[in-house]
């Protein structure tokens, strides 16, 4: 059976399908080039002959990077600061937003009211600095993850989403004398797997791409993050790259090769792992997307 579709609807999937390819080559087509830039000789790079494609093709400027000990460390810093804050703030959220949603608890308009005007009005950026600066944390790791460990909305979306689960649920596991720990952990969060696979998945993103708390609280190159590395790779291409013992200074091998091959390496991880956990981002949010 086939469906009869309208000619404004035929007209409509075309302009669609059109404006998606469009968009998808606005993505694909610089990713391609710096791709191509990072794995092509320096000769053809300066010479403006590199596009989409590889020209002389070199694995040099690859080499480089990630032999590069600022690299490494810069990696291992992102890597830390995404696990510690992806893993901390989702428990954080989930057992806030489980408190917040049980009936039991005493004065939990009132903390969810405090959470909401936290969320709505901040102090702006030199108090924050002041309090962070005040607990002897500029220039240290925890720098980057104490401060981000709360984040309100992932309370709130939780607070709602566990307070429109069935009671019966919760209320069969406190019969049985399970304690919150369990019921939350064995129960509540199960059925919101996909919730917490799509706050994950944006924690991490988020906490992966981290570069301006290294800029304000930083000081140390050991310290830095992979994109705040890229910022001062970029905005320095010359002195940033090799006076700064980044990388050596190489034969037939230019900042922009670097630069572009350090783009790659940044990015490839999360490009990797995003497909498979799309479904699970999708899902979430819409799960998430309900409101009480």
């Amino acid at each position: 059976m086939v469906l009869y579709r309208s000619p404004l609807r035929v007209v409509f999937e075309v302009f669609l399908y059109v404006f998606f390819l469009a968009f998808l080559a606005l993505v694909i087509v610089p990713l391609m080039n710096v791709v191509a830039v990072s794995l092509s000789s320096k000769d053809a790079v300066m010479s403006f002959r590199v596009s989409v494609l590889p020209v002389e093709f070199q694995t040099k400027a690859y080499e480089l990077i990630l032999s590069s000990r600022v690299f490494l460390s810069s990696f291992g810093n992102t890597l830390l600061v995404t696990v510690a804050n992806t893993v901390f703030t989702i428990l954080i959220a989930a057992s806030a937003g489980y408190a917040l949603a049980n009936r039991s608890f005493v004065g939990a308009r009132v903390v969810f009211g405090y959470f909401l005007f936290a969320m709505y009005f901040s102090g702006g950026l030199i108090p924050f600095y002041l309090t962070v600066n005040a607990y002897g944390l500029n220039n240290t790791r925890l720098a980057l993850i104490l401060p981000y460990l709360v984040s309100v909305f992932y309370i709130i979306v939780f607070r709602n989403t566990i307070a429109r689960l069935p009671r019966e649920i919760v209320e069969s596991a406190e019969v049985d004398g399970a304690p919150d720990r369990a019921i939350l952990f064995r129960i509540v969060l199960p059925l919101l797997l996909p919730m917490v696979a799509a706050f994950t998945i944006i924690s991490a993103v988020g906490f992966w791409n981290m570069w301006f708390p290294v800029l304000i609280f930083i000081r140390d190159q050991s310290k830095w993050t992979l994109q705040y590395l890229l910022r001062h790779t970029y905005t320095n291409p010359g002195m940033g790259v090799y006076a700064e013992g980044i990388v050596e200074n190489p034969e037939n091998i230019i900042p922009e090769n670097l630069i572009n091959a350090a783009i790659v390496c940044t990015i490839a991880p999360i490009i990797v792992i995003y497909p498979f956990l799309q479904r699970y981002f999708i899902h979430g949010v819409l799960v998430g997307a309900v409101k009480e």
